[in-house]
């Protein structure tokens, strides 16, 4: 059986889905001024970027290397399995509105967003049983841009799991 992208970024999706509520901890949403409206699988580059989505978490596959954990066929009655470390592009934006002041409390956020996603992953770190585990193996923070009173910042968590399959 083939590694599983669709099913494997869903997991990574519905982890983040699932703690963004008040009663879970960690709360995604936590110490945010307004909470994370929609967490999407897709590149933010594609999306349909409304000013009423933010702020918002996008996951979208970045690589997978693959090696053997054992010699043969793989798949069906083939016994030899194979280990995949993903990478996925954890991507929170949060847009804050007015004058250039509103940017030093927009870093806050941001920084705020990037501690709650890394509390997840480190809660949910198998994935709901999907991978063996998972860990935030980096964190970069984009930004700012903006125009207009317009101030859009953004964090970019880099999360390693790894698969094992047949």
């Amino acid at each position: 059986m083939p590694f599983d992208y669709e099913s494997n970024t869903s997991a990574v999706v519905n982890a983040l889905n699932g703690y963004n509520t008040t009663t879970s901890t960690p709360d995604l949403s936590s110490g945010l001024t307004t909470r994370v409206q929609s967490v999407f699988r897709t590149d933010p580059e594609l999306a349909n970027l409304r000013g009423d989505i933010y702020p918002a978490v996008f996951v979208r596959l970045s690589n997978k290397t693959e090696d053997f954990e054992g010699l043969g066929a793989t798949g069906g009655a083939g016994r030899a399995r194979k280990l995949a470390t993903v990478t996925y592009d954890i991507i929170g934006l949060y847009r804050k509105d007015g004058a250039h002041t509103a940017h030093s409390t927009l870093t806050i956020e941001v920084q705020r967003l990037a501690e709650n996603m890394e509390a997840v992953f480190r809660r949910e770190f198998t994935l709901s049983g999907s991978a063996l585990y998972c860990q935030p193996a980096s964190t970069d923070f984009l930004g700012p841009f903006g125009g207009d009173n317009i101030w859009i910042k953004g964090v970019l968590v880099q999360l390693e799991a790894r698969y094992a399959f047949q």
